[in-house]
Parts: C-alpha cells; structure tokens; sequence
C-alpha cells in the first residue's frame, strides 16, 4: 500500500544541508496510523478508534487497538502488518474505542507484553475494606459469617482482568520500560468511573464521607514518550487529562522539549476559543515543534491546529506513515 511519508527536519536546515542529512540519515523513527475515522485510503476501514504503531530501539510497539477486533485486524492485514511481530502493546486508557482490538492481537501473538493504565475496573489489583461501620459486630458472629474465617478485613482483591492470562504490566506511575522509552502515567480530572453512594465515596479502598455532589473517579490515562536526540516523539490516545497537562508532566518527566505530539487530543467538545488558547499555548509557551492530530481531535481543531503550526502540521490520517529523522 501506497504510504505519505512526512520527514521532520530542523527550521534552521538549509536546502543542500536538508538533501545531505535525507542521504546521510540512518536512523528513523515511523509512526503509522492503523485505526481512525479519517483519512486518504480507499482500502481501510474508516471508524471511530485510535490504534498506531512504531518502533523505537529495534522494539515493535501497539499503541492502542481501535473500536473492533474485525476492523482492526482488517486494517492490519491491509497495511501488511505482521502483528506477530508486536514486542509491546500500551494501551493508553480503558475506553472501547481503544483497547477492543486486542482481542485479536492476542489471538496470534498471545505472550506480547502489554502495559495498562492502573485501572481496577479492567484488571488491576484493588484495594478494599470490609471492615465495616461498626467493626466489633464481626466478633458476634458465628466464625462461618466472618470473611475470610475472622481474618484480616482490609485487603487487596487481585483479579483476572479482562484478558484473562495476558502478559499485563497495570502501570500507577510513570515509568521507563526501555532506554530513552518513557510511558507517561496521569488522571484524567473530568471522566472516570461513578463510584459513590449518597454521602459516601469510594476512595482507594475505602469509603470516605463527602459533602458535595458525587464526582467521577479520576481515570487512568497513558502516554508514550520516545527520546531523540532535539526532543521527545510523544504519543497520545484520547488526552482525557488535557494535551497541555500530559505535556507538562512529561517535560518534567524527561527534562528535554517535545519535538512532537502524535494522536488523539480530544478537542471536539472544545469551544473554538478554547482550541484557538490551547493551539496557542502549544506553540508558543509549551514550545512543541510539530503536531500531528488524530481520532478525536476534531474538525474544528484540526482546521486551527492547521492555521497555528502551518508547515509543522502533519497529516496523520488512517494509514498514513510519519518519518521522523
């Protein structure tokens, strides 16, 4: 399949020094999109996900899986992607529109090692009290009442997850799981889970009194951070947390600029004066160099995004493949 390749090179490149860096050049990073509801090829299923994948370090890696394990293994296969040869999948949060293609990936590559948000409603160990309001009452009870025959009542519940027997890594922290590969953890503040009671909320394993109306727990959210040497590569799913705030963390994380931002930036309930603020603060104050949006970007945003970095915007629709030197 035909593929638009879009080289990244420094501003200050002139003409012959830009022809003799494409000749010289060794190492490259691609980054080609498998999944999302946009793009130039006739021959991939367009829908609503977000699934791409690269290699960094002589490791294959998934980011993300799409909407449906049938579309996504079709538009694998159409883009001769061998998913057999996958060394690492992320899975940026626990969302359908992302994840759901695994289950055809672990179909023929069942052992790959997959990263996932700490997320307790997906498979990660929870954290639980069964204590109780009134913690003497156990004591009055025949030893066959008492969880775990009168044993200890705060504990840590481990489950077998959505898939079942896969080689899952839950990720809490941000962490590097290859030289100069960063997987950058956050929380998204405005979408979660619904879990609280009328005047009481769920809280890491215990139930905590509130005075507001019940709010959603914060969701779990994983970006992908890749070093090189003017600026980190970095991959987004959906930036629930806010595009600007997974920026931050991971300059603070790396302590280098970003060259780039690749994915989803979740901008189409966004006012077009919010996108016009966060298009600027993203080119001006946080400095990223070239932006490449996808799935839930937007129309809008990707028209703004576009009039903002001008020539440092790159097309990164369905099966589409961006170079970076």
């Amino acid at each position: 399949m035909k593929k638009y390749l879009l080289i990244i090179f420094l501003l200050s490149i002139s003409p012959s020094a830009f022809n003799q860096s494409l000749q010289s050049s060794q190492t490259k990073i691609q980054i080609t999109n498998l999944y999302d509801a946009f793009g130039k090829s006739a021959d991939l299923i367009k829908d609503f996900g977000f699934s791409c994948i690269t290699e960094y370090q002589g490791k294959t890696i998934l980011f993300d899986a799409g909407s449906h394990a049938d579309i996504f293994k079709s538009n694998t296969q159409n883009l001769n992607i061998d998913l057999r040869d996958i060394d690492i999948v992320i899975v940026s949060h626990g969302h359908f529109d992302h994840l759901n293609g695994i289950d055809y990936l672990l179909e023929v590559n069942p052992n790959v090692k997959i990263f996932f948000p700490y997320d307790i409603f997906w498979g990660a160990p929870v954290p639980f009290d069964a204590t109780g309001r009134e913690p003497g009452i156990r004591d009055s009870l025949p030893q066959y009442m008492q969880y775990f025959d009168g044993g200890e009542t705060k504990f840590s519940i481990r489950q077998s997850g959505r898939f079942w027997n896969a080689n899952i890594e839950f990720v809490k922290t941000s962490t590097e799981i290859l030289p100069g590969l960063k997987i950058i953890a956050s929380n998204s503040p405005y979408m979660g889970y619904f879990s609280c009671y009328p005047g009481k909320s769920f809280v890491d394993g215990q139930f905590q009194e509130i005075h507001d109306d019940c709010k959603n727990t914060n969701l779990p959210e994983l970006s992908l951070s890749m070093q090189t040497d003017d600026g980190q590569l970095l991959i987004v799913g959906c930036s629930h947390t806010g595009v600007e705030n997974i920026i931050r963390q991971t300059q603070k994380e790396t302590q280098t600029p970003i060259k780039l931002v690749y994915g989803g930036l979740h901008m189409i309930p966004f006012s077009r004066n919010e996108i016009v603020r966060i298009a600027y603060l993203l080119k001006h104050e946080l400095n990223i160099r070239y932006i490449a949006p996808a799935h839930c970007t937007g129309h809008l945003a990707f028209k703004i995004l576009q009039e903002t970095f001008g020539e440092h915007y790159l097309f990164a629709g369905l099966g589409e493949t961006i170079e970076i030197d």
